[in-house]
């Protein structure tokens, strides 16, 4: 029996790669207590994706939609939004990259510009509070991509090539791979791409890469990140994601009991 009926609308692969590998590893791969089915969505019509995990009646059923553009993920989440209602979900999250060509024509230096950030961040809260369905809906950026949510998980790289330590990065690339990501890199797929490179490799955002890294990553590995005070846009998403994640106290709790903090 559902406690919680989520639907997340996401822009790419990376995203919704990513989205999945986070829940499965929160709830420990218990089909009790989580339910994931993936699509696809163009055209107004909805294609099964791979990797659904549990089932409908799990304590906890998401619904990940990919609408394979970052431009569409407002408009298609907010015009799904009475039939979600109406199947009895009781949230619906958006999810997609600050980073797009609309942030390239707002902001003539290539570099993040928080007065920009915070203007795109209202037109959406904007569009949602004009919507009916407006208490269900939220709407997360990752600042500035997905992949600076990854870098801040950066250790999985020494998993990638054992060279890829921070100081060989920074030696190489002049890039400190310990900063937060949020507010250090402007295109963090191109950074990770960069560090992918040192190491004979490449990085672009395809299915088999995002999901070669989340693979590595465990509960323990998020919950430092959480806990880290970076990546403060990965933290305000999983707050609307997971129920049980409201507060800093459950997960300093968490964290005490897996002696992290």
């Amino acid at each position: 029996m559902n406690k919680r009926k989520v639907a997340v609308f996401v822009e790419g692969q990376a995203e919704y790669v990513f989205v999945r590998d986070f829940l499965c590893r929160w709830y420990d791969y218990d089909s009790t207590l989580l339910g994931i089915e993936c699509f696809s969505l163009r055209s107004d019509l909805y294609n099964s994706e791979p990797y659904p995990f549990g089932d409908r009646k799990s304590v906890n059923y998401y619904q990940i939609v990919n609408v394979g553009n970052d431009r569409s993920v407002l408009s298609k989440m907010l015009k799904e939004a009475p039939r979600l209602q109406n199947a009895g979900f009781h949230q619906i999250i958006g999810l997609s990259d600050m980073y797009s060509d609309l942030y390239h024509v707002q902001t003539k230096e290539r570099c993040i510009d928080v007065a920009v950030n915070q203007k795109l961040i209202d037109e959406c809260q904007n569009s949602l509070n004009a919507s009916s369905q407006r208490d269900l809906l939220s709407y997360h950026f990752a600042i500035m991509e997905v992949e600076a949510w990854i870098l801040g998980m950066y250790q999985f790289l020494q998993q990638i090539d054992s060279s890829l330590t921070p100081q060989f990065i920074m030696s190489r690339l002049q890039i400190d791979i310990t900063a937060d990501p949020e507010i250090s890199f402007y295109h963090p797929a191109k950074v990770l791409d960069e560090i992918y490179r040192l190491a004979g490799r490449q990085y672009g955002k395809h299915l088999n890469e995002i999901a070669s890294i989340t693979s590595q990553f465990s509960k323990d590995d998020y919950a430092r990140l959480l806990a880290s005070g970076h990546c403060k846009s990965f933290n305000e998403f999983i707050k609307d994601l997971v129920a049980e994640y409201r507060t800093n106290y459950q997960l300093y709790f968490y964290l005490c009991h897996k002696n992290l903090a």
